[in-house]
């Protein structure tokens, strides 16, 4: 995704929507298949921040002067708070629904 900000801006949003869909939806199944606390919150979290990307490429969602920077730190800080927060509240697995 890093290297996608080298690309055009629509190619940058194809790449980021299409690795966020793939991780949220490998996050869901590992949560489902093994149990891991962080996926169960991560999966739906890559889902939206893929349905921002692609509100932002579509001119429904303006993000001011350096969108991508924006994207960007959502996403990392987002995932980097929810993995630390969830296992440190519920612990590394949990059956939790």
């Amino acid at each position: 995704m890093l290297l996608a900000l080298l690309l055009d801006p629509i190619w940058r949003a194809v790449v980021w929507i299409a690795m966020l869909a793939w991780m949220g939806a490998t996050c869901v199944t590992n949560a489902r298949r093994c149990g891991r606390t962080h996926c169960r919150y991560t999966g739906p979290f890559f889902l939206l921040m893929g349905g921002l990307v692609t509100a932002h490429i579509t001119g429904l969602l303006p993000l001011g002067s350096e969108p991508w920077l924006v994207l960007v730190i959502l996403t990392a800080g987002g995932d980097a708070l929810i993995w630390w927060s969830s296992e440190r509240v519920y612990g590394t697995y949990s059956r939790r629904g």
